[in-house]
């Protein structure tokens, strides 16, 4: 039977409450915009009153108790860290643990857990999250550079560098068509289109070649071009000259076949 997450969530809630450190917590994630299932992960984040240093290693031996324990780690975070905890039986914690003052408001799809003083009480407004032009502009141009790459490695035979560049000029991609959708944190791309149930951009299944032949990589990669450029405008010479570097690769390619 699968282990239910509500139950991590009870758990979280019980034990906020009882510390006075702690000022709220929040869930996100799919728990969160009450969209989760039994496959759900708990994303949750709380707010400390005073010092933080000796919170994140608090936090972890508090959630470790929840069940049994796979594994824990702390990262640094903006201005806290982020703990995750894995659990033997799948579920997963994921908590941001930040100073109280870092919350002025409820983000967009989140469910209010604790807020003794109120921070929570006032929903954020999406747009708080909506990139400006410069930052969509960064996305474009970074996304042309990823074609350019994944071409010049398929040609050098670097067919995974190649993928790895496919997928990160496709995540750009997801992220501007995210953005253009208007959905709640377009940053985060294909997970914000499809948690909206929205419909991925036209063309961008011919963007995952299926398999590691440096053709199919080309064929991918050209793909990708032209649902970006259907996508913007923006930054029209560098999407030439990338155009032009991948129609010399392939004469390249075909003078160089054995005949």
């Amino acid at each position: 039977m699968t282990a239910e997450p509500n139950e991590l969530v009870v758990a979280l809630t019980t034990w906020a409450e009882q510390q006075s450190w702690i000022d709220w917590v929040e869930l996100g994630g799919s728990l969160g915009r009450g969209a989760g299932d039994a496959w759900s992960d708990l994303d949750a984040g709380l707010g400390v009153i005073g010092e933080l240093e000796q919170r994140p290693a608090e936090a972890i031996a508090a959630a470790s108790e929840f069940a049994p324990v796979a594994g824990t780690l702390i990262q640094s975070w903006q201005t806290g860290s982020h703990c995750i905890v894995a659990y033997r039986d799948g579920r997963q914690l994921s908590l941001v643990v930040a100073p109280a003052d870092f919350r002025a408001g409820r983000p967009p799809e989140s469910r209010v857990l604790l807020d003794r003083s109120g921070r929570l009480a006032e929903a954020l407004p999406a747009d708080r999250w909506t990139p400006d032009s410069a930052t969509q502009a960064e996305w474009v141009f970074l996304a042309w550079i990823a074609v350019g790459d994944a071409a010049r490695h398929a040609v050098r035979d670097h067919r995974w560098r190649a993928l790895r560049s496919l997928t990160e000029g496709r995540d750009l991609v997801w992220q501007l068509a995210a953005a253009d959708a208007g959905v709640a944190f377009p940053g985060f791309g294909a997970v914000s289109l499809e948690n909206a149930g929205r419909p991925a951009p036209p063309g961008l299944e011919a963007t995952h070649p299926a398999d590691l032949d440096p053709d199919r990589l080309l064929d991918a990669a050209e793909a990708l071009g032209r649902v970006l450029a259907a996508l913007r405008a923006d930054h029209g010479e560098l999407a030439a000259s990338v155009r032009r570097r991948i129609s010399a690769i392939r004469s390249s390619r075909r003078s160089s076949a054995p005949r």
